[in-house]
């Protein structure tokens, strides 16, 4: 009953805000900055000689950073915007808002922070996985893979959506990724 009766009030939220559509794209956002940034910090560190252990603590730490980062930066900028939104409503109706609002809209700002500070950690855990298990060299390629797996589902989930070949939408955001990786790889040979 209890689940219910949440679920029913993240549905009415939503119908108030409109919050879906800002947490699809805080989401992309946040996991595509998240795999770039792991990317981009895992080929630099492997073409510099580093070990295992400081790539995944490196990576770890870059992630948890740009997670809170993510997170804060998202809620401030979600909580003002709601307010002037609040504003906004209120000017045009001559009224008050209802709490029941007034809740939605801080439901709004706080789902749109938490996706915006968990995306860049999943998409920053998961390419360092492989240094658990292997040795440098392979681990890099399968971080390397890894990230462009993730960078396609985003890019293609995305093409799909506004009804594009979802698979040119995908290759769109894995060319940006390993474009990256290879800059990255090459100013680490000169």
């Amino acid at each position: 009953m209890v689940l219910r009766t949440w679920r029913q009030k993240v549905k009415d939220y939503n119908e108030i805000t409109n919050v879906w559509p800002i947490v699809r794209r805080y989401f992309v956002i946040g996991a595509f900055d998240g795999a770039l940034t792991i990317l981009g910090l895992v080929v630099g560190a492997f073409v510099a000689g580093a070990t295992a252990f400081l790539i995944v603590a490196a990576s770890l730490s870059a992630g948890i950073g740009l997670s809170v980062s993510s997170a804060v930066g998202a809620y401030e900028a979600e909580r003002v915007e709601k307010k002037l939104d609040q504003w906004t409503i209120e000017r045009a109706m001559l009224v008050r808002m209802s709490e029941e609002h007034r809740e939605a809209y801080r439901f709004a700002a706080i789902l749109s922070a938490f996706v915006h500070g968990i995306a860049p950690l999943i998409a920053a855990i998961l390419p360092v996985l492989p240094f658990l298990y292997f040795e440098i060299g392979p681990a890099t390629v399968f971080a390397i893979l890894i990230a462009a797996v993730m960078l396609f589902i985003m890019g293609s989930y995305l093409g799909a959506l506004v009804h594009e070949r979802f698979y040119l939408t995908g290759l769109r955001f894995v060319a940006a990724g390993l474009g990256t990786a290879l800059l990255l790889w090459i100013l680490g040979f000169v």
